[in-house]
């Protein structure tokens, strides 16, 4: 495990990490609350266990504990385990100290058998939340990603544009939003089958993919509507951006099982205004540039400032 040990005592420390290194686990050190804290903010995504003495001098165990659960919770971060250790073998010490968010109290002096069965202990909780981590993120993943073509979806785009028009009016920062759909698909359906469908949906996901700056977010918003929020970018270079998807998907057909699929899309794209804009209305002002695209003649692409 990571483990951070919070002590002012170097003896205490020095000891206590002493005993940790021979078990295997790699130690980072902490001398006070206030750097206990800086030092969690650090390393909060790697830390498996924290030990953390109750007195030490300006800021004791309690309210260094008390801080770091606040800031856990205000960012959304993994919760990791964390054991007092304290001299006082008072009811009420240890009542506080469960109650300021901790997870177990050692007595000092702490007995070397004591230490490393507590540590198996620990190592065991480590294991399952890794586990849980783990399983979290691929339901995550799953909850926001399209089955078929790997990208974004609806609700993940959705997302990612809310917090791109929260930092655009926060920062007064540039950003177009594009909506492109593919011509005249339902023609690939019903001359092709469903299978021929499905494959040029995720053809036409990577090639525009390949477009993409790694910065920019690629969403399907149902069936062959697509979205891309283009980051820090209006204008010519925006336009510019969506002429290059377009020509990508144009510039040679699809191959499905020896049959060649020929296909294009439509790209309505719009700036942000911070002034008047909100997700709703720039995704409208983008369903509006798609439908004029459409309207005059397809495969091209309508921007608006």
């Amino acid at each position: 495990m990571k483990i951070l040990i919070v002590d002012d005592t170097n003896t205490d420390r020095l000891l206590l990490k002493m005993y940790l290194s021979k078990l295997e686990h790699d130690v980072i050190e902490a001398v006070n609350g206030e750097q206990a804290i800086i030092q969690y903010i650090k390393d909060a995504n790697e830390l498996d266990l924290i030990l953390m003495d109750v007195q030490m001098p300006e800021m004791g165990g309690f309210e260094a504990v008390s801080k770091i659960r606040s800031i856990q919770e205000s960012r959304n971060l993994e919760w990791v385990p964390i054991i007092f250790l304290s001299a006082s073998a008072e009811a009420e010490d240890i009542d506080e100290g469960i109650r300021a968010g901790g997870d177990d109290y050692l007595i000092k002096p702490i007995h070397q058998k004591v230490l490393s069965a507590k540590m198996l202990a620990m190592q065991r909780i480590a294991d399952m939340r890794h586990r849980l981590i783990l399983a979290n993120n691929v339901l995550e993943a799953q909850a926001s990603t399209d089955h078929l073509t790997g990208i974004l979806n609806r609700r993940a785009l959705e997302t990612v544009l809310d917090r791109e028009v929260a930092r655009s009016k926060r920062f007064e920062s540039a950003f177009s939003f594009a909506l492109f759909d593919l011509d005249h698909f339902k023609r690939v359906n019903d001359n092709y089958g469903h299978d021929a469908g499905d494959f040029v949906l995720a053809e036409v996901v990577k090639r525009v993919s390949q477009g993409l700056r790694s910065d920019d977010a690629l969403g399907r918003v149902g069936g062959e509507e697509f979205g891309v929020v283009i980051f820090n970018c209006v204008g010519k270079k925006a336009r510019d951006a969506c002429e290059r998807y377009r020509q990508l998907v144009a510039e040679k057909p699809f191959i499905f099982n020896g049959i060649e699929i020929k296909t294009s899309i439509s790209v309505g794209c719009v700036a942000f205004d911070i002034k008047t804009d909100s997700r709703e209305s720039i995704y409208k002002k983008a369903d509006v540039c798609l439908y004029e695209a459409k309207g005059a003649g397809r495969n091209r692409v309508v921007y608006q400032e």
